[in-house]
């Protein structure tokens, strides 16, 4: 959770990283708080593995600069930030025990071994391996094994956490598992944690806020309720989670405006929408209505897919436009056959206007 009234623990002031004509890392500022946990979430080649590595010391920036707290770490080498970092395959010695994988960091930091074996202790208890610190990586899950890999930075009690996408060896079942484990030891630590994934999913449920980025740039930074609700872009609206776009044009007086689309059908807005040329709007916001519903869309249905407990839709409007529906499997909710007439409409309010 994050902490009032204390200066930021990480800070980034215009971080860019150039190589040759590319910018692999265009400008990126940013303030995470104490006991925050950040997510940098992005398409592979986005630039948030190389802003992380900047942060930890092993890539030099270009342009800008890293502050831990007050200090500006930039120029300093990875050992002297009080940063630890959770690696994507572990990093773990293979002739090493637990206990001694864990305790090998705080060796090399020279503490008193009286220190080490109880920090070590301490631990291996808080990521519940207690009945397995003799044992061998090779003896270990990949679940125990990212935990010992957790338990290993966590000993050396840094400042600042950082993962460079730690869960995406793992199968699907224990991803979800890791996720709750990793947020839970954070949270119970207070260390502050800068997460890197290209999974949304990961962020969405792990994230106190988001930053999205694109091509070496931050597209958006909020809440993940923020960036899904209200995203700024047509890139982050598409990236953080399913969305159908209409093209168009927002017409009317403030108090009664619409939005027409290009393939002559007519969206009903909020009051005093702004100005835009793409209308996008989720899945699950759409409803099937009676045909004579005011304002609904009719359609036919070309598809129907069932997953889990949703069932997906795709409806082709008249347009030639197809619209994606979500709704809930639910006893009395009515189902639709591949090639039924339908009516679909959404609330204005869920409607998400984009700028070009």
């Amino acid at each position: 959770m994050r902490s009032a009234g204390r200066p930021a623990d990480l800070r980034l002031v215009g971080l860019s990283k150039i190589y040759g004509d590319l910018a692999a890392v265009h400008d990126v500022s940013l303030d995470v708080a104490p006991g925050e946990f950040v997510a940098l979430l992005g398409p592979s080649g986005c630039g948030k593995t190389t802003t992380l590595r900047m942060v930890a010391g092993f890539v030099p920036p270009s342009a800008g600069a890293v502050f831990v707290g007050d200090a500006d770490v930039t120029r300093l080498p990875p050992e002297r930030r009080d940063i630890g970092m959770v690696f994507q395959n572990y990093a773990l010695f293979p002739h090493m025990t637990v206990r001694a994988n864990i305790e090998f960091g705080l060796k090399c930091h020279r503490l008193a071994r009286a220190e080490r074996v109880q920090r070590t202790a301490d631990v291996i208890d808080l990521v519940g391996l207690g009945t397995m610190a003799d044992r061998y990586p090779r003896q270990l899950s990949g679940g125990q094994q990212q935990r010992v890999a957790l338990a290993r930075v966590m000993a050396l009690r840094p400042r600042l956490l950082l993962f460079d996408e730690p869960l995406s060896n793992l199968d699907a079942k224990l991803r979800e598992q890791m996720r709750d484990e990793i947020l839970r030891l954070q949270r119970q630590s207070g260390v502050t944690a800068l997460f890197v994934t290209h999974d949304r999913d990961e962020a969405m449920t792990m994230a106190d806020r988001i930053v999205v980025m694109s091509k070496g740039r931050v597209e958006q930074v909020g809440t993940p309720a923020d960036i899904y609700d209200h995203p700024c872009t047509r890139f982050v609206a598409d990236f953080i989670g399913a969305a159908n776009f209409f093209e168009g044009a927002v017409e009317g007086p403030g108090d009664c405006r619409v939005f027409r689309c290009r393939g002559g059908h007519v969206l009903p807005l909020p009051t005093n929408a702004p100005s835009a040329t793409t209308l996008a709007v989720r899945p699950e916001r759409i409803a099937f209505v009676a045909p004579t519903t005011d304002g609904a869309l009719a359609g036919i249905v070309t598809r129907v897919r069932h997953v889990a407990s949703v069932i997906e839709y795709l409806v082709t409007l008249p347009s030639g436009e197809v619209v994606s529906a979500q709704v809930q499997r639910r006893h009395a909710v009515p189902q639709f056959c591949e090639g039924e007439a339908v009516a679909i409409t959404w609330p204005p309010a869920d409607s998400i206007l984009l700028p070009s």
